[in-house]
């Protein structure tokens, strides 16, 4: 079977790798041709997965028409800011019947759309899952266990995305809630900038992260209640697992975000050190515009803005944070 796939960034060389361990065939679109260049030549990605020795089985190529026409299976794995851009003069060339599974953990901004609904008006022939989770690429592309979520409305497409993702060390779980797995993965991208803001100022306390990570998951839950999931999916690894591994990892991009603007970085050079301004910022200003329109209460997610743009830092936060209910 030979899978198509969107972008070789972090996640999707990992997922990649993942994959053709299993004898899958993967052809791989990637906007750096340096990338490309690498991944057929030398068989790694030192960009993006450095350490991992790629199967050959993986192919990159920069002509994404060739990866949308001749799939009928596709993971996305690029940012959700670029999912209109690239994808839409291709939409037409992917096979009715397809499946798409988003590995984007994002908002798009302008719409405040998640990435399979954006996917589902791009690619409105192809059937839509989500796999979510608690998946730090560098742990389990080296064959780390780990867990995680495939959402979708059909239980044939969740066996299908299943078939191909599974190994002995990366199990996934099935759920219909799309609406609570999807945003328990972009939710906890907020909070994880958050608690990377605290590290950033040296706040070491193991009570404070406990509670702050509590009070996150608290305000996950009552956002997708509102939005029409079911709350109680976010205290899975979808959710909980998540936002666990996001906000203490030290291969977490948002975490890190955090940690550098708490060191007094601006976000211009959190852009150069990073590479990459992470999905969280964002997602978060998205989440902040739904909770107002919605009337959510999120203090916690709106505190982290604060201190994001300079209104208020984060030694007041944590000063005034444990007057919130936990």
């Amino acid at each position: 079977m030979e899978i198509g796939l969107i972008g070789l960034g972090n996640m999707g060389t990992a997922i990649a790798v993942l994959m053709a361990g299993k004898g899958h065939n993967v052809l791989a679109w990637e906007y750096h041709a340096s990338v490309v260049k690498e991944v057929n030549k030398r068989h790694v990605n030192t960009r993006f997965l450095p350490g991992v020795v790629l199967p050959p089985s993986i192919r990159a190529t920069a002509d994404l028409e060739q990866v949308v026409g001749s799939c009928d299976t596709l993971c996305i794995a690029i940012h959700t800011i670029f999912f209109r851009e690239v994808l839409v003069p291709f939409s037409n060339r992917l096979a009715p019947g397809s499946l798409v599974v988003n590995l984007a953990k994002g908002i798009e901004e302008d719409t405040c759309k998640t990435p399979s609904q954006v996917l589902g008006e791009i690619f409105p022939q192809a059937r839509v899952v989500v796999l979510s989770g608690p998946t730090i690429a560098n742990e389990f592309s080296l064959g780390c266990p780990a867990a995680a979520v495939i959402a979708g409305e059909s239980m044939e497409d969740l066996h299908r995305a299943a078939s191909f993702l599974d190994t002995e060390s990366f199990r996934t779980r099935f759920s219909g809630d799309v609406i609570g797995v999807e945003w328990g993965g972009v939710l906890k991208n907020v909070y994880a900038i958050g608690l990377g803001l605290m590290d950033g100022v040296g706040m070491e306390s193991l009570n404070f992260k406990a509670a702050f990570l509590t009070r996150a998951l608290r305000e996950m839950m009552t956002f997708v209640n509102a939005l029409g999931g079911d709350g109680k999916t976010v205290c899975s690894i979808a959710g909980l697992g998540d936002l666990l591994a996001t906000a203490l990892s030290l291969h977490s991009h948002n975490r890190r975000m955090g940690e550098l603007l708490g060191q007094g970085l601006t976000l211009e050079e959190v852009e150069r050190e990073i590479g990459v301004i992470p999905e969280g910022y964002r997602t978060l200003k998205a989440v902040l515009y739904l909770a107002e329109k919605h009337c959510i209460f999120l203090p916690l997610a709106g505190s982290i803005w604060d201190m994001i743009t300079g209104g208020v830092s984060p030694e007041s936060v944590a000063r005034d944070f444990i007057r919130l209910s936990v």
